[in-house]
């Protein structure tokens, strides 16, 4: 099998500086390719192609395409695993934060955030994120009554005003928004495509 050629335009030297520009991996250039991350990893022992070393060296080394319209960035649990065991103490998690959000600025893995647009929408409207159906909510009712509670905590009008305010001048709506409208670029299942891998 012939390996897809890749152009000097899919790597970026800067991209090190590009995905950490909140400051939150500074630290990214003193990993040691140790291993651990993967080692403990519990997304790479059920998912071969899954491995948190070669993705630090790859943004490391500047591979823009291979990352951002890859789907193995979307794979970290944030289980901090990696972190734990990291000798130079390497925020893997906020890395794949970091990366998921430049993916999502470039087009690519708008599927995996556009589920939970509902959840967002619906916290802005009602104040809370998840608002079962009508018999949910007659059994939530009973229930809390048997004991003694309230039968349905009503969110005030205030705090959804204030839940709202805080979504537009975080600029969250507007983001959501857009992200729902933006076109989607579609994503490589394997991060091993185009690498050279002893079978």
């Amino acid at each position: 099998m012939q390996m897809p050629r890749e152009h000097d335009r899919e790597w970026d030297p800067e991209l090190i500086h590009k995905v950490d520009r909140y400051h939150l991996v500074e630290n990214l250039e003193q990993c040691l390719q140790c291993g651990k991350c993967t080692g403990n990893c519990p997304v790479a022992a059920i998912t071969p192609s899954y491995n948190p070393r070669a993705i630090i060296n790859d943004v490391l080394s500047g591979s823009v395409t291979r990352l951002l319209d890859s789907e193995e960035i979307w794979r970290c649990l944030w289980c901090a695993n990696c972190y734990r065991v990291c000798p130079v103490d390497i925020n893997y998690p906020l890395l794949m934060m970091q990366l998921r959000y430049m993916a999502l600025e470039n087009g690519y893995g708008q599927k995996y955030v556009t589920g939970i647009n509902k959840f967002v929408f619906r916290a802005m409207e009602k104040g809370l994120t998840f608002v079962p159906g009508q018999k949910g909510i007659e059994k939530i009712m009973r229930l809390r009554s048997g004991v003694g509670a309230e039968p349905w905590p009503e969110v005030s009008a205030k705090a959804i005003a204030e839940y709202r305010a805080i979504f537009e001048q975080t600029g969250a709506k507007e983001y959501m928004e857009n992200l729902e409208k933006s076109e989607q670029r579609p994503l490589r299942m394997s991060y091993r495509e185009g690498r050279i891998v002893n079978e």
